[in-house]
């Protein structure tokens, strides 16, 4: 995948992950979003924030649309059970890892997730350990899954 920088794939790796980790904390201070509209959009918005800067195609994949209304359901359920069961951290991240399965962007799926629950985290004051390198402490296998890409060193 072409960069705008004009980097070569090594030096690349090495920009990107300090610049969107650098965004991912300074999420709490300068990014806000209308916590009313956490659906596939602010996804989108989210992943553009991070990787816009490097990309010029970062979109969505071509998903089908009841691929598309099966993430909206499972955001709006995260979403419900942030207002209405706070506590069920279980649920909230295996409706998250549902997501992630889906790979709805062409880069930094897990890295947009880890920033959606960051987020989360502080908009209804959930019980998430999101700790310095934008990892899961207290849920850290949630990315480990079978997928080709590199998800557990939050990797794209």
């Amino acid at each position: 995948m072409d960069n705008n920088l004009g980097l070569n794939s090594n030096k690349l790796t090495d920009v990107e992950r300090k610049i969107i980790n650098l965004k991912l904390h300074l999420l709490d201070y300068s990014f806000t979003f209308n916590c009313n509209n956490f659906n596939i959009e602010f996804l989108k918005r989210l992943n553009g924030f991070l990787f816009n800067d490097f990309y010029s195609d970062n979109d969505l994949r071509p998903l089908d649309e009841k691929i598309i209304n099966k993430i909206n359901k499972m955001l709006d359920d995260i979403i419900y059970i942030c207002i209405n069961d706070k506590n069920n951290i279980k649920k909230i991240i295996e409706l998250v890892k549902e997501i992630w399965n889906f790979q709805p962007f062409l880069v930094g799926n897990t890295r947009t997730l880890i920033a959606y629950l960051k987020i989360l985290n502080e908009c209804f004051e959930l019980d998430l350990n999101i700790n310095l390198n934008m990892e899961i402490t207290n849920n850290p296998d949630i990315f480990d899954t079978f997928n080709p890409v590199n998800q557990k060193g939050l990797t794209r």
